[in-house]
């Protein structure tokens, strides 16, 4: 207080000795002194108080304008929004206005300037996505997070006005002692014959000055602010309130006398803590009945004095649980997210707690969508979420990781025999019907576990590992459950490496082709020649049993097909050429190459690149391609037919094999499995399935070929049978395209044997 009067002080004095004119050395000396001490404290009054005030407007204004949009994101009511944030915009640009006056400030000005028009754009962007049919919630967090970054880059510009300022009032409140030394001297050279009147017009003005200084100082504080501010002195006594306080209290159900409930509980220690502190200024939360608020004091040891600083921040609270919950919780089923258990388990690593990490999911869960619909199973996954969670034991915890997978974090069973018991438990609640608002649904679950440290010492390997556990489990027809053993891991990498290597075996030019020669027992002559696929990798010729599923899975069987298709037409093209005008090259089509919308394109395409007439080229079908769409299977099959070629059924009779789709499909040959040929020489039930094949397809007007035959007696079966071609060692291996070339002119020893 003493250096908010010792100015009006002075100026009291001054004026009583211009008033008594001790003379024109004295009136000059003090007029001089005078306006020194005038344009100083202007300069303190005009300039750099309301800089300081501006300042703390300005920071309260931006952390309103962040909640503002922080309930926007909550509440999503875009016109309180819009309201609320062009209020806020103007209060801001009113507050800062205050600092764009001085040229000292106009760099900082400039750059609050910018940040503030960067969260106005973001601002937009956020109101813009909130806008959208489906909102971008990651998005919205982004954006919140960016924000929330300006605001804290922006408080240290703020910090260094404030610093530069209240360097400016000290550098005044020097100069105004020195002037002040300065007229002492000239009052006692000159005044001690007025030294009584001085005294009797030093008081009453003094009395009069203080008054106005008392006035200045509560008009300092801004009455208007919507936030609670106090000012308590060093003994903690309340020296004042502005009418926020008492709106706070009537608001929280207190009487509006009670200020004294605003003013922290522990205020002796925080005096303490403050006079210890480099900083004299401390911010606290605490709770006032069921309200949180958010507590700056300020120690301004000019004044002896504390500033209370009080905003209610519970529904930034609020929105901050909102916010987490939306960040670690699933909405659906109110259990923790991927992000909590990732958190969870790092915490439990981090203090060495020996824990297991299971992954769960329902089995064939993309056919129970696909039968009864999103939304009731989203239903059936809220209501089976929570019979699990009432079933597991104690400290142990569910997690919902994605749609139909579920995490299992267990402290306490760390035993393949506990993990057992645990999956039991779960199983039988799940083996019931589960009954939902969309009907009754039983489920099959599949587990996958692993164990901390056995298992992993991290996150990532841990989940890598039940990971692994649990696809062995699904992939298991017999055993639902499994925990993670490291020779499970080898097969998977090596079945990942190949896939990889795979992808690459086209452009390395690693696949080739090899030709198995079919043999038509009545004519004695080659009738055709299959095309098979061979990969070399490193040296080493790779088995087709072992890739080509792996490259019907990952989808790669379509482009290597259509490679395939091609590579063989071209060859098959050739031997036309060279005066086999009338062998035909048959080439496998898997089912996803047959299902694929361009198929027919491409054997269109096919045929027009490598000018092989139409009838030379004979595509074998699996059975497997009839299970799905029969009606549309029907359409591409007369389409190819309609170009011309010949359609077989390869390994008939191993799979979906049924009379109406010979009856109705346009197939021309059916190819007898060589696992009916391998014993058909001495075991009568295959000699009895080859009969019926071989009558059922010749009654149907179609050709049968037999693979596998590798013995004289499989020959003599067969012409017995009246079969139309075999295929097989005993004629020929698969060959590579030049030595097929030398076995269709090196075989006459070969068809002589069969004619005698």
């Amino acid at each position: 207080m003493e250096s908010i009067v010792k100015p009006y002080l002075f100026r009291a004095s001054l004026s009583a000795a211009i008033a008594l004119i001790l003379g024109i050395l004295l009136s000059l000396a003090i007029y001089i002194s005078s306006d020194l001490m005038r344009k100083n404290n202007i300069d303190l009054v005009e300039n750099s108080i309301p800089v300081l005030t501006s300042i703390n407007q300005v920071i309260a204004d931006i952390s309103e304008q962040e909640r503002i949009i922080a309930e926007y994101y909550l509440t999503q009511n875009a016109q309180q929004f819009h309201s609320a944030f062009d209020q806020n915009k103007k209060t801001i640009f009113l507050h800062s206005l205050e600092l764009s006056k001085h040229a000292s400030f106009a760099v900082n000005f400039s750059h609050i300037r910018v940040q503030q028009e960067q969260i106005e754009v973001l601002s937009n962007e956020f109101d813009s996505t909130m806008q959208t049919n489906e909102i971008d919630w990651d998005k919205l967090r982004t954006l919140l997070a960016k924000i929330s970054n300006i605001r804290a880059n922006m408080l240290p510009v703020l910090q260094d006005i404030e610093k530069k300022t209240k360097h400016v009032v000290d550098v005044g409140h020097q100069q105004l002692l020195s002037q002040l030394n300065f007229t002492h001297k000239m009052v006692i050279i000159y005044g001690f014959s007025i030294v009584f009147l001085a005294i009797i017009m030093a008081w009453h003005i003094r009395k009069y000055v203080i008054t106005n200084a008392e006035n200045t100082r509560l008009a300092l504080f801004p009455k208007f602010n919507p936030n609670p501010i106090l000012s308590v002195n060093n003994l903690g006594e309340l020296i004042f309130c502005n009418p926020a306080c008492t709106a706070l209290l009537k608001k929280v159900g207190k009487k509006s006398k009670d200020i004294n409930q605003l003013i922290p509980i522990n205020f002796a220690n925080i005096r303490k803590q403050l006079s210890q502190q480099k900083t004299k200024t401390l911010n606290i939360e605490q709770m006032l009945a069921d309200h949180v608020l958010q507590v700056t004091i300020n120690w301004l040891a000019e004044l002896d004095a504390y500033d209370i600083h009080i905003v209610d921040i519970t529904e930034r609270k609020r929105a901050e649980q909102k916010v987490n919950y939306l960040a670690f919780y699933v909405q659906e089923t109110g259990l923790p997210n991927q992000y909590k258990l990732t958190n969870d388990v790092e915490c439990m690593i981090s203090k060495q707690q020996r824990f297991s990490l299971g992954l769960f999911q329902i089995r064939n869960y993309s056919h129970l969508v696909t039968a009864h619909g999103v939304e009731a199973i989203a239903e059936l996954t809220r209501v089976l979420a929570g019979i699990i969670a009432k079933n597991i034991p104690k400290k142990s915890y569910l997690y919902h990781l994605n749609q139909n997978q579920f995490a299992l974090l267990c402290s306490e069973l760390t035993s393949a025999m506990l993990l057992e018991q645990l999956i039991a438990d779960i199983g039988m609640s799940s083996e019931k019907a589960v009954n939902t608002e969309c009907g009754e649904f039983f489920v099959e679950l599949d587990f996958g576990f692993a164990l901390s440290p056995t298992h992993g010492n991290n996150f990532s390997t841990l989940y890598k590992n039940a990971h692994t556990a649990l696809d062995i489990a699904a992939a298991d027809k017999y055993h639902n459950s499994i925990v993670f053993n490291e020779n499970y891991a080898e097969p998977l990498k090596n079945k990942a490496n190949m896939a990889d290597n795979l992808r690459s075996a086209l452009k390395n030019k690693e696949l080739f082709l090899v030709f198995q020669p079919q043999l038509d027992l009545l004519s004695k002559q080659i009738s055709g020649i299959e095309t098979l696929v061979r990969w070399r990798h490193q040296g080493k010729v790779i088995s087709p049993m072992d890739f080509i599923p792996l490259a019907e899975q990952s989808g790669l069987i379509v482009p290597i097909g259509q490679w395939i298709l091609e590579q063989a037409c071209f060859f098959a093209k050739n031997l036309v050429e060279t005066g086999y005008q009338n062998i035909v090259v048959a080439v496998n089509v898997s089912p996803r190459q047959f299902s694929h919308p361009d198929f027919v394109q491409s054997v269109v395409d096919v045929l027009a690149l490598t000018k092989l007439p139409s009838q030379n080229l004979e595509l074998e079908i699996t059975e497997g391609v009839f299970m799905h769409n029969e009606h549309e299977m029907l359409s591409v099959l007369n389409q190819l037919k309609a170009l011309g070629l010949q359609l077989s059924i390869d390994d008939f009779g191993t799979g979906y094999s049924s009379l109406s789709y010979l009856k109705k499909f346009p197939i021309d040959k059916l190819k007898i499995d060589q696992s009916f040929i391998r014993d058909c020489h001495e075991n009568d039930d295959d000699k009895a399935l080859v009969k019926t094949i071989i009558t059922l397809g010749k009654s149907l007007g179609m050709s049968l070929i037999a693979e596998g035959v590798e013995e004289y007696q499989h020959l003599t079966f067969l012409q017995s049978l009246h079969c139309d071609e075999i295929q097989g060692y005993w004629f020929s291996k698969p060959l590579l395209a030049e030595d097929l070339v030398i076995f269709l002119t090196q075989n006459e020893q070969k068809l002589h044997s069969i004619s005698s």
